[in-house]
This record gives C-alpha cells, structure tokens and sequence, in this order.
C-alpha cells in the first residue's frame, strides 16, 4: 500500500464522501501525477476534422448529447487574462488556500444537450473484430486527431493501427476541445459531466443510432458506418481520456467490455517536485486570440512548444515534426476539470469484470518523474482496484514518454494492447 502523502502545491485532500476502493489509491502524488499527464497535453487550435482518406471508411459527425447530471460550484478565481492565470496557478499552489472539500461550494444541476464532434471509422470488408468498436477519448490539451496523426500517419496513427488490426473505432472531441461545444468552464465542464457523455456515446453506440441520430458532416457514404452496431466495446483513454474510461467504469460497470488505459498508472511514488507552476499557463484566448476565439472566461494553455516537449516527449524518442504537430494542435482546458479530478470516481469500481491494461511510457515526466519502472505494485492494482476484472496488466513502452501516439516506437505500443485484448477475446 503505498503511504499517502501531502501535495501541499495541489490541495488535493480527499473528503471522507469520496473514500472508495478506488479513490483510496488515488493519493496526492498519484493525482498529482495524473494532472501533471492532464494539463500536459494543454494547448490548441480549434480542431479541423483528421483527414477521411479514400481508402478509409470514415465519417465526421455531430452528436447530440443530453445529459442529467450534477456538477460542484467551486471556489476559485476567474481566469479572464494571463495575469489571471498566473493568479489562479498561486491560488492552486499556496499552502493556505481551500483545499478541495473547504473549496466545495455546493451542487449545481447540468441538465442540457451538447453537440459532440465525433468520427467512426469502420474495417475493410471481412474483419472478423469490426463488431468491436473501440472508443478513444483524448487527453487533456488536445481534441481527437491526437489519436489520427497527420504526420506519418503509417507510422503514428492510432486509429489507422486499429482499423488496420480489423477493430471499429469512434474518436471524439471532448467538451470543451475541437468541434465540440466549449460550455462554461467552471461549473459545466468537469469530470462527472465527462463521464456522463462518455456514457451517452456509449450507449448511443450500443444502439445503433449513433450515425442516424447525428448530423452528418463529411466522409464516406459506406452503409456500414450508418447501420454500425458494435457487438461489444473496448474503451480506450490516454491521460485524462483515461481517467474518464475508468470513471465509467467505476460509476457504471456494466457499460464496458474492456479498458485500455494509456499515460495512466496508479503509482506509489511522490511526485519529484513537479508544481502547476512550472506548466507555463496562459489564458487562452490572450495566448493565441485567433485559434482560441471561442474559448471563454476560464480556458488555460501552455504557453510554449517547450512546455509541451517536457510534458509529453522525451528526447532520442520523437521527430521534431511531431512536437511542431503536438503544438499544432494544441487545444486548452477548463480549470473546472482540474478541480474536479476526484469526482471522476464512483463506488463500484471493484465490480468491473472486463479486462483492464494499463499502458505508460518509461520516461512519463508526468505520472512518474520521468522513469516508471518500479513504481507500482501490480499484485495491489489487482487485488485492491480492480480485484474482479477478468486480466489485469500493466505495459512500460520503452524510452517513451506521456505522448505514446507522439513517439517514434508508438506502432510497438499499440500492438502490446492489441495483443492483450486478443488474449482477452477482444
């Protein structure tokens, strides 16, 4: 069991509401670690949809999601300058602000319809897996061409590797980022609303609605994508994308068949002195007024192309034309998610009974201080967090960092989650 620690810089103390067999091993450092990986990937452009080539069978909608839910009215500054944003990073980090139970500050009810960007891409003709779709939610800072690089995309595209390995897949912004709507930034988007629009997607999947209860934007006219019906679904996450996959799960077991997590661990190290301070934030809008124009009060990104380097690259592992790409498509965050990581997480967790894989790079500066190796204990992961899941693993990608899609060995990663949920019977 790894000691909890205090993170004096993120205020992240655990009220006695959220204690769970998940949360429990959700310590300071751990959820340090996540929202270090999170705002890494802080940054973009408003994003055009990724490339439907002639040879895939793609189509760019737009979801309608309704939601019911409850979000949490915190107390925090506004962020509407980078002065403010400098302000709201020493408001995070001073030992004597609120920490996060005394920076409750009620329940608001979010009861409204956004409009989802999304793409599903289905396999030739003839793929025995094209019944499993896997559903890819992005990390923080960027939207859904993280999983779809246009560079080298042979070489670099998830959904490329996927379609190529016979499996259906749905990217999607998430709300806030891309084509999606950007709703307030403070008590709209958070993590539990997250959540429950991963949980819309899902079952709006199951359904075999997804296409025809969306608006059509572009792509094939193949009529598989429209009729699409998965037979089963394997929620795939990277960073905060996989904080929401395990929040569904956690909050709704049933509603996946099988989790791959990736730049996500629960580790049992503290963080070596990372600090929101050192992320280079900047109000989004001020940073960049013309990729940023529709992002509003409380949006915040990083600041350079060497912030995004050392969140989510680690030198001799990627092409420069990969970090001008992540940069490229850098997209912001509402600080409304970085205070509301906890919430993410229900009670059920321990009940999830698919298969589970986690994937990190070696050198991930954000989870574990840039070397992962021996820094989480596999048998409690099991036995403790997902003690009914049907497999349990974790995989290292060698000399790689947070953004796994970004580096030059990425195709290598894929194949490792591939092969497990084969071994799986995904």
């Amino acid at each position: 069991m790894p000691t909890q620690r205090k993170m004096r810089s993120l205020h992240l103390n655990i009220p006695q509401s959220f204690n769970n067999p998940i949360l429990s091993h959700f310590t300071f450092t751990t959820m340090a670690s996540v929202l270090a990986c999170i705002v890494a990937l802080l940054c973009v452009k408003r994003g055009k949809a990724s490339p439907t080539t002639n040879t895939r069978s793609c189509v760019e909608i737009e979801v309608p999601v309704s939601i019911d839910t409850t979000a949490i009215k915190w107390l925090q500054p506004r962020v509407d300058s980078n002065v403010d944003a400098v302000d709201w990073v020493t408001y995070q980090t001073t030992w004597t602000s609120p920490n996060m139970t005394d920076s409750m500050n009620g329940t608001i009810t979010v009861k409204q319809t956004f409009k989802i960007n999304g793409q599903l891409c289905v396999p030739p003709n003839g793929s025995s897996r094209s019944g499993i779709l896997q559903l890819a939610s992005h990390g923080g800072g960027f939207d859904k061409r993280y999983w779809d690089a246009e560079v080298k995309s042979k070489e670099y595209s998830y959904v490329d590797a996927a379609l190529a390995e016979g499996y259906s897949i749905l990217t999607y912004d998430r709300l806030g980022t891309g084509r999606s709507d950007k709703p307030n930034a403070y008590d709209v988007i958070q993590l539990n609303v997250q959540v429950e629009i991963l949980r819309q997607l899902t079952s709006l999947a199951r359904s075999g609605k997804l296409v025809s209860a969306s608006k059509r934007l572009s792509g094939s006219r193949d009529d598989r994508l429209a009729k699409y019906k998965p037979s089963k679904i394997v929620h795939v996450g990277h960073s905060l994308g996989s904080i929401l996959s395990v929040g569904l799960i956690t909050k709704y077991p049933t509603e996946s068949d099988g989790i791959v997590a990736t730049g996500f661990l629960h580790t049992n190290i503290p963080l070596p002195g990372l600090n929101v301070a050192t992320w280079g934030f900047e109000f989004a809008r001020q940073n960049n007024h013309v990729l940023f124009k529709d992002h509003g009060s409380g949006f915040l990104v990083q600041a350079t192309k060497s912030n995004v380097q050392l969140s989510f690259l680690k030198k001799g592992s990627f092409e420069p034309a990969l970090l001008d790409y992540a940069w490229k498509i850098r997209q912001p965050i509402a600080v409304g998610e970085f205070k509301s990581l906890l919430t993410a997480f229900g009670t059920k967790g321990a009940k999830f009974k698919g298969p589970v894989h986690l994937v990190i790079g070696e050198n991930d500066y954000g989870n574990c201080g840039g070397d992962c190796k021996g820094t989480y204990d596999l048998n409690m992961i099991k036995t403790q967090i997902y003690p009914a899941a049907k497999d349990v693993a974790v995989h290292i990608q060698p000399k790689t960092g947070h953004g796994l899609t970004l580096s030059t060995n990425a195709t290598a990663g894929y194949k490792a989650s591939f092969d497990f949920l084969h071994k799986s019977g995904l």
